[in-house]
C-alpha cells in the first residue's frame, strides 16, 4: 500500500508544482488536495526534496528501466524527450527554483542505464571507453534537453530525440 500512496502523493505534487512552481509547494497543500494525513506523508518521505528525488527516479524508472525489454531503444529516447516536454512546466520549476537534487544527475543517470542496456548487447561492455563515453554523453545530451526547455523557442521533442538517436548511432556503428 505504501507504493501506491507514494504514487498519489507525487501525482499531486508534480500537478501543483506545474501549477504553482516548487517553491510554492507545501507539503500541507499536498496532503490536503490528497485527503491524506499529513503524518501519512512523513511515513513516506523525509520532506519535499525527498519528495521530489522520489518522484524523478519513479518517472525515469517508469520511462526508461521498465521498457528496456519492451520498446526499442530509440523509442525509449523519444519516450524521455517526449515526457519533459509535455511535463515542461514541472521540470522548468525544478531546475529554477532549487539546487538540492540535482536534477540533471537524476535524469542522466537513468539514461546512462539505457545506453549501458545498449551496450551491452552490442557486446561492448567490457570496454571501458564505451563507459567513458556513455557517462559524458548522457550529461551532455540530459543538459541539452533541460537547457531547450528555456529557449525562447524550444525545440520539438521529437526533433531533439532524432538527433540524440542519430548520434548514439553514430557513436556505436563506428566502433
Amino acid at each position: 500500500m505504501s507504493y501506491i500512496v507514494q504514487k498519489k502523493i507525487a501525482k499531486i505534487f508534480k500537478q501543483e508544482v506545474q501549477k504553482k512552481g516548487f517553491e510554492h509547494v507545501s507539503v500541507a497543500k499536498i496532503m490536503q488536495l490528497a485527503d491524506m494525513r499529513r503524518q501519512s506523508f512523513y511515513d513516506n518521505f523525509t520532506d519535499k526534496y525527498d519528495l521530489l528525488e522520489w518522484t524523478l527516479r519513479s518517472i525515469m524508472e517508469d520511462n526508461i528501466e521498465s521498457n528496456l525489454d519492451y520498446l526499442e531503444w530509440s523509442e525509449i529516447i523519444s519516450l524521455v524527450f517526449f515526457d519533459i516536454q509535455e511535463n515542461a512546466p514541472f521540470y522548468r520549476s525544478i531546475l529554477e527554483s532549487q539546487v538540492e537534487i540535482d536534477v540533471v544527475k537524476e535524469i542522466a543517470w537513468h539514461i546512462q542505464v539505457l545506453l549501458l542496456h545498449i551496450l551491452k548487447k552490442n557486446g561492448l561492455t567490457k570496454q571501458r571507453q564505451a563507459y567513458d563515453f556513455i557517462e559524458t554523453y548522457c550529461l551532455g545530451l540530459t543538459y541539452t534537453m533541460t537547457n531547450n526547455l528555456f529557449l525562447p523557442d524550444p525545440k520539438e521533442y521529437d526533433e531533439l530525440a532524432q538527433k540524440v538517436i542519430n548520434a548514439i548511432e553514430f557513436a556505436f556503428k563506428n566502433h
